[in-house]
């Protein structure tokens, strides 16, 4: 895949899910594959419990990635119930999951570059907002995509030589192609609204970053419009800003980001409102391990969840070779309250994940 950011620091996710980039016209080395699975065990579920857990949540996935000159393809296609698409790392145990044969294309663009500076991607491709978090299944939590969105649109990236700025901007006509809100990216849990509700169109996204040393800072910005399901002439707006830092000290990797949003009511559907997310990543190399701890919060503005929610994955991933092996624990609602915008109690489970590439 094409590099399009700057960040310092490879999420799990990232490290995981990245495939070799070819200009050769072999077909082999224009597609690769991959593959993943994932158990469960939900401490606080009785169901769970009375199970020994889960095996499920299985992704098959075709990569098929190419350049000719300056141009390019990056393409990748999921299937299966743990593809993302409303269902694992945000959803689990929603209707959202019942069909496991998810056919779901996570990205699919057209690029080129312009000298050694500015590149253009026109398609599905990643949205640039702030940085993904370092854990791979239980995912961006509490940030509801923000750290990991994908979008339908056109996108310039500029990573001038010789200085210390790059900047990304992206014109998102739509969250997905057409209005559908189902998605392959951490933005889950309705925040960005459903078939049935709101869906999100016509945004504007820049990403502004400074490289000083063994860190990046930078300050994300979106704005656009919210468009009724039923109703397109119902249209509101919405907006977020984000300021975040990603670098290393010595053997520790560190990266924060905070979040401020604001979404319309679209046509008397309740949206999720005004509010912040946080969160705060630490990762280090334990022997043959990467380890990890990812907290997000999310401290809601609106009436949708009175009390703010914490959330805490600790995790760490073995690279064995052709993939990873995953060994994480979710911590949810750490304050235990009741009124929140998910889990309205504690809860902990483990997550054991293992995928493979080729």
């Amino acid at each position: 895949m094409n590099n399009k950011t700057k960040s310092l620091v490879l999420s799990g996710a990232a490290v995981a899910l990245a495939t070799p980039m070819s200009s050769a016209l072999a077909l082999d080395d224009v597609l690769s594959f991959g593959a993943w699975v994932n158990y469960n065990y939900n401490v606080d579920d009785d169901a769970s419990e009375d199970r020994f857990g889960d095996l499920d949540f299985e992704s098959f996935n075709i990569y098929a990635n190419h350049e000719h000159g300056d141009w390019f393809l990056d393409s990748e296609v999921r299937l299966g119930k743990g593809s993302f698409q409303g269902s694992g790392i945000s959803e689990q145990g929603s209707e959202a999951t019942a069909d496991r044969n998810v056919i779901g294309i996570k990205e699919l663009a057209i690029g080129r570059h312009y000298g050694e500076e500015w590149t253009m991607t026109i398609g599905k491709t990643t949205v640039p907002f702030t940085y993904s978090r370092f854990n791979f299944w239980p995912g961006a939590r509490n940030m509801a995509g923000f750290d990991d969105q994908d979008g339908v649109g056109i996108r310039f990236d500029n990573d001038p030589v010789n200085t210390p700025f790059d900047m990304s901007l992206m014109f998102v006509k739509s969250q997905n192609f057409g209005n559908e809100t189902t998605s392959l990216d951490d933005g889950q849990r309705t925040f960005w609204g459903t078939d049935d509700t709101y869906h999100v169109m016509n945004t504007l996204v820049g990403d502004f970053g400074f490289t000083t040393g063994d860190f990046r800072h930078g300050v994300s910005v979106q704005a656009g419009q919210l468009a009724d399901q039923d109703d397109t002439d119902e249209i509101e707006g919405h907006y977020a800003a984000g300021l975040y830092s990603e670098g290393t000290v010595g053997a520790l990797d560190l990266s924060a980001q905070f979040v401020h949003y604001d979404l319309d009511e679209v046509d008397g559907d309740v949206t999720q409102g005004s509010g912040q997310k946080a969160m705060v990543n630490v990762g280090t190399d334990v022997g043959s391990w990467y380890t990890y701890s990812d907290l997000s919060m999310s401290m809601p503005d609106s009436d949708i969840a009175d009390d703010d929610q914490i959330d805490l994955v600790l995790g760490g991933r073995y690279n064995y070779g052709p993939g990873n092996i995953y060994v994480e624990v979710l911590l949810e609602n750490l304050t235990d309250d009741e009124d929140v915008e998910t889990n309205d109690e504690f809860s902990q489970s483990i997550d054991l994940t293992m995928d493979y590439y080729f």
